[in-house]
């Protein structure tokens, strides 16, 4: 739903912005004494189909924009990944604004303005005698097809190890018999290019790896790209990714139940878990986090995200004349805050105001409107005044769940008035 001070005013996105001011058409008709009860409930039945045709016309629009073919219900809790929470955050608080593209330190986005996260599909098959070989399926089939990926991912989450369990692991005689060799351990990341037999080595080709510290806990990061692109284009092709832990001389690493890749508890007793366990096990398990360009980050003339329109001058002659107003836009209103996690609603403004002749310089005017106004000052039926439009516009980041119930976060240029102006 879209509120300046109250439901009534109502602006629909687009070109087309019907401003209802005051209440509803027809809701502020007199109503005399003589009225009987049925014409006033006439009149209220009235009003609300008014409501849900604006609200329905609404949400076709937004959906519409969003790149959505219907309205996500998602099923169940609602869950967003930590990571996902930080990026958005991170994008959102940034000190120049809202960019339409991603710029993260960590990895290199290119021109991406969506951001997807999967899961991978439980559970985690062991691959290997040793416990040291896990394979992991993601399902990405549901990457729209016009979208450009430019990075992939892989995300795996590490506990940490006392010295005590280490030195359990590696046999040894005590903590005085541990050596820096025994700290260290490499995650090997291989695309599995064809299954084969049970208990044989699969077809694989070695895409990432990292050499780590088992004491310290954190998320390690993986290029899967090559492995995403066929996925991508072949689906019939996705056999997953293999995980091989192993020690820094290359054998079957002992330390490999602090890396999450299964659950800690039988998956087909998932009722029986402990809500805190569910909630934790969703927050560490492997994921794919992919970044793509849906083709719509090319700036126009009028984006920006650096305008902050015009400043407020005092005078009440000047309170008509073309500025910016509040104009927010309240997800909940329509029911949408079960699907889109952040914002629950935004700043939208517009634009309204006169352009009196002659146009002052606040009025961010151009060339071309100096002379419609002069024209119209001379011979109003010639042509029109010049119009309070918007003149600078920026995006805005969203994260929601879409209809496959896969985390989104994207970006959305030309949503906010910056300033306006008379053109």
């Amino acid at each position: 739903m879209v509120t300046t001070s109250h439901w009534g005013q109502l602006v629909v996105p687009l070109v087309c912005c019907c401003v209802v001011v005051g209440g509803w058409p027809g809701s502020t008709s007199s109503t005399t004494s003589s009225s009987s009860s049925s014409e006033r409930s006439s009149q209220n039945e009235g009003d609300q189909n008014r409501k849900a045709q604006v609200i329905e016309a609404f949400e076709s629009t937004l959906l519409g924009m969003f790149g959505l073919k219907e309205r996500p219900r998602p099923q169940g809790k609602l869950r967003v990944p930590q990571y996902m929470m930080d990026l958005y955050r991170s994008h959102t608080e940034a000190e120049d604004g809202i960019n339409m593209l991603f710029d993260f330190k960590h990895v290199s986005t290119g021109t991406a303005n969506t951001i997807r996260s999967y899961h991978h599909q439980d559970a985690g098959q062991v691959v290997s005698t040793e416990h040291h070989r896990h394979k992991v399926i993601f399902n990405v089939s549901t990457m729209p097809e016009e979208e450009v990926m430019t990075t992939a991912e892989l995300r795996l989450f590490r506990k940490d190890l006392d010295e005590h369990h280490i030195v359990k692991r590696h046999a040894l005689h005590d903590r005085e018999s541990l050596k820096p060799i025994h700290y260290m351990q490499r995650i090997n990341v291989y695309h599995i290019l064809k299954p084969v037999a049970r208990n044989r080595d699969t077809i694989k080709r070695l895409i990432d790896t990292r050499l780590v510290d088992v004491r310290n806990a954190s998320w390690e990061s993986f290029d899967v790209r090559p492995a995403m692109r066929v996925w991508l284009e072949e689906p019939e092709k996705n056999h997953g990714l293999e995980i091989e832990l192993i020690d820094s001389r290359g054998r079957p690493s002992p330390n490999h139940h602090h890396v999450r890749v299964t659950r800690e508890a039988d998956p087909s007793k998932v009722e029986e878990l402990e809500n805190e366990e569910e909630d934790r096990w969703f927050q560490t398990r492997p994921q794919i986090v992919t970044y793509s360009d849906d083709g719509r980050t090319k700036r126009s003339p009028s984006s920006s995200s650096s305008g902050r329109g015009q400043k407020k001058r005092k005078g009440k002659r000047l309170k008509a004349n073309c500025r910016r107003h509040e104009l927010y836009v309240d997800f909940s209103d329509v029911h949408w805050n079960d699907w889109i996690v952040a914002p629950a609603g935004y700043q939208a403004y517009y634009c309204r105001g006169e352009c009196p002749f002659p146009l002052a310089e606040h009025l961010n005017t151009t060339n071309h409107a100096i002379v419609q106004t002069l024209v119209n000052s001379v011979n109003p039926a010639l042509v029109p005044k010049a119009c309070c439009v918007p003149t600078e516009l920026s995006a805005i980041s969203m994260l929601y769940l879409d209809e496959y119930e896969k985390v989104v976060l994207k970006n959305y240029q030309d949503m906010v008035v910056e300033g306006c102006g008379c053109r």
